[in-house]
């Protein structure tokens, strides 16, 4: 106690200093990502579906590997389990490509965990990355799954007005 007089200042100053230092690092410095609204990603996709994670590969790079280590892996790909095909076909098993690296916009996928997956065909394949509308199905809120039914139905957004259309 008798020291709490000298040590509680300095805490003090360590967290609020730490924490304007935390405040100034960017953490995903190669990832920036447009503001994209949900009937457009779901009209870029070629494939929308609901499934479960059931296991994440690396894939590494076969040509034109570059000195730095963390270049030679090419991407993750993931298979899942589809449980709902929205969009596309997708079989019962598909499996989906993303960057490895968070900086490359890549999105990690955790096995046993269930995902909406936005996805399009790159090089014969299907491509995801966190500039997509993939997401974790734990958190879709109430107004996103309204959404996404308006979508699936064939509508759209022009601006904030509701257009009865499919995908331009």
């Amino acid at each position: 106690m008798k020291y709490m007089h000298t040590i509680l200042p300095y805490l003090l100053s360590t967290l609020i200093s730490g924490a304007a230092t935390a405040q100034d690092v960017k953490l995903h410095k190669g990832c920036d990502c447009p503001t994209i609204r949900l009937d457009d990603a779901y009209c870029a996709s070629s494939v929308v579906f609901e499934g479960t994670a059931l296991g994440n590969d690396t894939t590494y790079a076969q040509s034109g590997i570059k000195p730095v280590a963390r270049d030679v892996i090419q991407h993750t790909s993931t298979r899942f389990q589809v449980t709902r095909s929205i969009k596309g076909e997708s079989s019962e098993t598909t499996t989906v490509h993303s960057a490895m690296d968070a900086d490359d916009c890549g999105f990690h996928f955790i096995p046993g965990k269930h995902y909406l997956v936005f996805a399009t065909y790159e090089d014969g394949a299907l491509h995801t990355d966190r500039c997509d509308a993939t997401r974790s199905m734990d958190g879709l809120t109430p107004v996103f799954r309204d959404s996404l039914s308006y979508v699936e139905a064939g509508h759209r957004w022009e601006g904030s007005v509701p257009l009865d259309g499919p995908c331009k």
